[in-house]
């Protein structure tokens, strides 16, 4: 694999990376048929499965240098500002993606039901975290909310 081709996957794994585990999930066909363009092994619901060797090495690759090979590829629209972070510490992996949006009683019931289902326990914000593993980056979205929100920032 050429050496942007990486740069781009991980790059674009971190930042764009579609959801798999919300309540409202995506089935695995879906997950491979939107990363079809990955060759590689795969996490069993369908996720491209970076190396850890890979994810070592772009631990080194300059951010600036990233965003290069994404817009020289026409990745021109990959960027969100405004992140809260747990620490300043430099981080790679596969990312693991979450939107949280504003509870419906009516859909989060059936939502549940479904999850139940599925073997899922305990509140849907817990299912992703449940199914990270080793070398997994989680990036949620909380809709802007932090008081009384899903996700709170640390004090």
């Amino acid at each position: 694999m050429k050496l942007h081709g990486v740069i781009i996957s991980i790059t674009l794994l971190v930042i764009t990376m579609p959801n798999v585990v919300l309540a409202q999930t995506i089935s695995r066909e879906e997950v491979v048929f939107l990363t079809s363009e990955w060759k590689g092994e795969r996490f069993s619901d369908g996720r491209p499965k970076i190396s850890d060797s890979l994810l070592k090495r772009a631990k080194y690759i300059m951010i600036d240098d990233a965003w290069t090979v994404l817009k020289n590829e026409g990745y021109l629209n990959q960027f969100e500002g405004g992140w809260k972070t747990i620490n300043d510490t430099p981080m790679t992996g596969r990312a693991l993606t979450a939107m949280y949006m504003p509870s419906r009683p009516d859909v989060e019931k059936i939502i549940k039901e479904r999850g139940s289902k599925q073997g899922r326990k305990g509140n849907t914000n817990s299912w992703p975290i449940e199914v990270l593993t080793k070398g997994d980056v989680y990036v949620a979205d909380g809709f802007g909310k932090i008081g009384g929100g899903t996700l709170r920032a640390p004090h």
